[in-house]
């Protein structure tokens, strides 16, 4: 399969003998349970259980590949150095290191390749020269389909992992112990109050729209409001990542952005 330079995905390198400890006391994912070679999903959350921002956590050796949004990862790592204090842990913004992707179900994750939560996504790193994107951002459009979903700068820190899906894709234990924002986020799941949750749309036409754009989507007879995250051109139209209500539980026919409507394809 073609593998797709990610151009909106950074890497920190993060190494010392409390590398693991320290992220295992920040990240929202039980890092402490990766082996080497292993990866996962994680949140960086503030004290209110909101998301910074989505991360992907990669032992490699005896160190840590942290990959994170472009526009991001910088913020969340100076978020993260507050909380240094005494922890033997060094950690920067690799500038030279890229991610590439692939899908599949199948192949081994070798000292560079890493397929986290069973999703069928490979991410590779490497430092190789700038490689152009493949057409039609194919990768993206699988991360989208299993609620894979960078957030920007618009869109950090207005949700609580739930309302992206983020639990579902193994980014969230509620079985490790604290990190910042875990109080709220369990108190989340067990109580039942998270109302709104993650909706991937295919429109049939294209459409134009930005992180943190309000949209209307008509599942059934009614009109919900949602929020966009992420999109990505999808065949002749465009696949959305859409915070919108948990109910109804249906998909929707139609979207509404500004004063247009869009014809929703079945997923």
């Amino acid at each position: 399969m073609t593998e797709i330079w990610l151009n909106y995905l950074s890497v920190a390198r993060l190494h010392g003998p409390d590398a693991g400890d320290f992220l295992q006391r920040q990240l929202s994912a039980d890092v402490a349970a990766l082996a080497p070679g292993d990866a996962c999903f994680a949140c960086c959350c503030t004290p209110k259980g909101q998301v910074l921002g989505l991360l992907l956590v990669c032992r490699k050796d005896d160190e840590y590949l942290v990959t994170g949004s472009a526009e991001l990862l910088p913020l969340i790592l100076a978020r993260l150095r507050i909380f240094v204090l005494r922890s033997r842990v060094e950690f920067s913004v690799d500038p030279d290191m890229r991610v590439f992707g692939t899908e599949s179900s199948s192949g081994q994750p070798g000292n560079a390749t890493f397929q986290p939560a069973g999703l069928g996504l490979n991410y590779r790193f490497a430092r190789e020269p700038e490689t152009p994107e493949q057409p039609g951002d194919s990768f993206k459009m699988a991360e989208i389909s299993r609620h894979v979903a960078w957030l920007g700068t618009e869109t950090s820190e207005k949700f609580i992992p739930q309302m992206l899906g983020y639990d579902g894709i193994g980014a969230v234990s509620f079985s490790k112990g604290c990190y910042p924002g875990q109080e709220i986020v369990a108190r989340a799941k067990y109580l039942g109050k998270v109302k709104r949750k993650p909706v991937v749309v295919q429109t049939v036409e294209p459409i134009t729209v930005n992180p943190a754009d309000h949209v209307e989507l008509l599942r059934g007879d009614s009109w919900t409001q949602g929020v966009v995250i992420d999109s990505t051109p999808a065949g002749n139209g465009t696949l959305l990542f859409v915070v919108a209500p948990a109910e109804p539980e249906i998909n929707p026919v139609e979207l509404r952005h500004g004063e247009r409507l869009y014809r929703c394809a079945t997923m």
